[in-house]
């Protein structure tokens, strides 16, 4: 099993963020992402052999999204701006003066978001399987339709 530091940082709104660092090397961040869990996601099937290829590579930086995981679950702002705000948080909290960040998903445009804010603190953007706006946002009328109700 992958051996990982899981510690806690407060965002501006008393939010706590569990933090995890695993490996070593340049600084790479995992942007969060919902249903995570710092803990179970080491032996997960889908993230497991990913996280520990990348603390192999790199000072891996991983949080669990605030309504997730070991972050503080009963929050008020769930919002794209307070995502953005925890990682910034996260990176503040790690002491890295630069980091690289990874946004898979959801976490995507809060990469972007981040990087564009603050640019002196991103060293690579690393993007898969983003979205800017979402599949029930993007008005792509021809876009397949789902069998599950919205």
């Amino acid at each position: 099993m992958l051996r990982q530091s899981i510690r806690f940082a407060t965002a501006e709104d008393g939010v706590r963020i569990a933090y995890a660092t695993s490996g070593s090397g340049p600084a790479l961040v995992k942007v969060g992402t919902w249903m995570s869990h710092l803990e179970f996601d080491l032996g997960s099937p889908v993230w497991g052999h990913l996280l520990r290829w990348l603390s192999q590579r790199f000072t891996l930086l991983r949080y669990d999204q605030r309504g997730n995981g070991l972050s503080d679950w009963h929050v008020a702002d769930l919002s794209f701006e307070a995502w953005v705000r925890d990682l910034g948080t996260v990176v503040d909290a790690s002491g890295q003066e630069k980091v690289a960040l990874l946004g898979l998903s959801q976490g995507a445009p809060v990469a972007i978001a981040y990087a564009v804010r603050h640019p002196e603190r991103v060293s690579h953007l690393i993007l898969h399987g983003g979205y800017a706006r979402g599949r029930r946002r993007r008005g792509d009328d021809a876009a397949p339709s789902r069998s599950m109700p919205p």
